[in-house]
């Protein structure tokens, strides 16, 4: 067995095993009102998060919201994501190249409801990091995610005034550690088309 092999398996157990503490002990849910990073959603989206318990991908990415807010407008027809991602970080491409990693993927909704908005994911990059005789492919700091919304999705949005967006990521070390994986919220207020 390689070190490099080694080191990747360590990774692997070390996110386990992040994992079932998250479980256990249940200090951050993330999504509950009032919480840090539920506030982050409705803030600045760069703002740092003050919470205990142990790490997670969003320590590591942030989300942006690209200047394409125009498009629901109608002048692009598309809403550009990009990934913030710390130097010596990826996340996992969509589709994973493994069946047990977590891929990278954006959900939207709007008025409380869920939409189903036809979403262009990046390629990955081929990473030199190994499991098996798969080499895993990744998405990098500046990696974009395009959210395509038609002509009648464009008409929900506008009437709804707001589109929520989240972008579930897991992010790596290029060493192998992996994090727990993190919901980036982000929205978008269509009256203005600036970011919330």
């Amino acid at each position: 067995m390689t070190t490099r092999t080694k080191v990747l398996m360590t990774g692997v157990a070390v996110f386990l095993i992040a994992i079932a503490a998250f479980t256990l002990i249940g200090t951050n849910s993330g999504n509950a009102p009032g919480s840090a990073q539920s506030e982050r959603a409705n803030s600045d989206p760069q703002a740092p998060v003050a919470r205990t318990g142990l790490a997670d991908s969003s320590d590591k990415v942030r989300l942006n919201l690209a200047e394409g807010g125009k498009a629901l407008a109608g002048e692009t027809g598309e809403i550009v994501l990009t990934l913030d991602i710390e130097p010596g970080w990826h996340v996992n491409a969509n589709p994973a190249s493994m069946e047990f990693l977590i891929p990278t993927v954006a959900k939207s909704s709007a008025g409380g409801q869920s939409l189903d908005i036809p979403t262009e994911y990046p390629r990955g990059r081929v990473s030199d990091i190994v499991l098996g005789d798969t080499a895993l492919e990744v998405y990098d700091d500046g990696a974009s995610i395009r959210l395509l919304p038609d002509e009648k999705q464009t008409a929900a949005l506008k009437e709804a005034g707001k589109l929520d967006m989240t972008v579930r990521v897991q992010a790596c070390s290029d060493e192998g550690v992996c994090l727990a994986p993190a919901d980036l919220p982000v929205a978008l207020n269509l009256d203005d088309t600036k970011p919330q």
